[in-house]
């Protein structure tokens, strides 16, 4: 199993505001499957987890542990190329100068 996973699945569920059956049914899993998935008894298959991160609007990584909560993350949605290159290289200043 896909340690934490499952927490990552049901807090991600919660904080949309979606039951289970509305979840399962956007991502075509039965109501148990997902059950399974944030209970920890089963992990779900790629394309599945896609849905999932869809469907939750964050990044298959989060839910896979590999990056910080999406409440960390900056989203860039709705700048221009030039404004996600201006903060692209404050941030690389930022990391070069700890």
């Amino acid at each position: 199993m896909i340690n934490g996973l499952n927490k990552r699945l049901h807090a991600s569920r919660k904080k949309n505001n979606l039951s289970r059956k509305q979840v399962a049914e956007l991502i075509g899993v039965s109501d148990s499957a997902l059950g399974l998935y944030e209970s920890g008894y089963r992990n779900p298959s790629l394309t599945t987890l896609v849905k999932l991160a869809a469907v939750y609007k964050v990044t298959t990584d989060y839910l896979l542990g590999c990056e910080a909560s999406p409440s960390d993350m900056l989203s860039l949605s709705g700048l221009s190329p030039e404004q996600k290159k201006v903060l692209t290289l404050t941030a690389k200043c930022f990391r070069e100068n700890q």
